[in-house]
């Protein structure tokens, strides 16, 4: 698990290569919010659909537990990636005096997860959980950080059970929470009430994306076995309620009135914004449908599987992958 996390975040940084870049303005706080609510109804599409990496295993219905010689289950772990539109992401770093290097249209989002499946009670069906953490890491000294965790489960139960062919249908629930940030030399002072009043940041500010969802998810899964390989294909939709936005941490200070004038401003105009003293932060909740579908194959060695799975998301045309490995009997 140690070398997956490793990898994962290797992989956000060489997508991300984000870099403190040369002093940017905002023009308002209109400006800045518009760009969070933008991410966060980005986000809200594109989580559920990371969320639902992992548990992805070829066997449409892995038998049952009791009565079975043998008992059927599993143990295992995978990682895999999910796409996001890169500008919107891009655009409201920018805010923060960050940049993304690199001209390219998608942002890669990482998940890893170790996984559990055991088969059902005299009755036919299965259960899955998946679990996946890193705590906050420093990446680069302390100048970008990263967390992420996964956690999910599923029940699926049989509708066809044939020695070539299974098919079933499932549901479970998944939650996705993350965030990345990095420390800055200076961040841009926020105009707002036209010139009346400005939010000026001090000390050694550091901002973060934050993100979290909840998910319902469901799905249908057909899987054929032949000799070595099983292939199988699927459908799956998910309802999540997301939220997403930025905070900063510095000192907060204004030099065209007091801090409480800023925050009576921010409360009487509506925004979604927390400030105090000490840093400033917006969450933004949304909710959001998504379809997707999902196939690959497993190789089959004994009691080794290794599932390979491909993703598409049909509402945000984004796609992913997996891989995974795990002990089967």
């Amino acid at each position: 698990m140690k070398k997956t996390a490793k990898f994962g975040i290797l992989m956000i940084i060489l997508v991300l290569g984000i870099s403190v870049s040369g002093f940017a303005q905002f023009q308002t706080l209109d400006k800045l919010q518009k760009n969070a609510d933008d991410f966060s109804e980005e986000l809200a599409k594109v989580l559920p659909f990371n969320s639902a990496l992992g548990l992805n295993w070829s066997d449409a219905y892995i038998g049952k537990l009791i009565p079975s010689i043998p008992p059927h289950f599993g143990v295992g772990a995978s990682f895999g990636i999910t796409t996001m539109n890169l500008p919107i992401m891009k655009t409201l770093m920018s805010n923060f005096n960050y940049s993304i290097p690199f001209d390219i249209g998608k942002m890669i989002l990482p998940a890893y997860a170790a996984e559990a499946r055991i088969g059902g009670l005299f009755l036919p069906f299965d259960l899955g959980v998946k679990f996946g953490y890193l705590p906050p890491l420093g990446i680069w000294g302390k100048n970008l950080n990263f967390d992420y965790m996964l956690a999910g489960g599923e029940i699926r139960f049989k509708l066809v059970d044939l020695k070539l062919f299974k098919l079933s249908l499932g549901g479970g629930a998944n939650y996705l929470k993350g965030s990345i940030g990095a420390k800055a030399g200076s961040i841009p002072d926020i105009s707002l009430g036209g010139s009346a009043y400005n939010i000026e940041f001090a000390g050694s500010p550091e901002a973060k994306l934050l993100w979290q969802t909840t998910s319902l998810d469901f799905k249908a899964q057909a899987s054929f076995h032949f000799f070595i390989i099983t292939p199988y294909i699927g459908l799956g939709a998910s309802v999540a309620w997301s939220k997403a936005g930025y905070s900063v941490k510095a000192d907060i200070d204004s030099s065209s009135g007091d801090l409480q004038d800023i925050i009576d401003y921010i409360k009487n105009e509506g925004y979604e914004i927390n400030i105090s003293g000490t840093g400033m932060e917006s969450i933004i909740k949304n909710h959001a449908f998504s379809i997707r579908a999902f196939g690959g194959l497993s190789l089959n060695m004994a009691m080794v599987r290794i599932d390979f799975t491909g993703l598409y998301s049909f509402r945000d045309k984004n796609f992913g992958g997996s891989v995974g490995f795990r002990f089967h009997l």
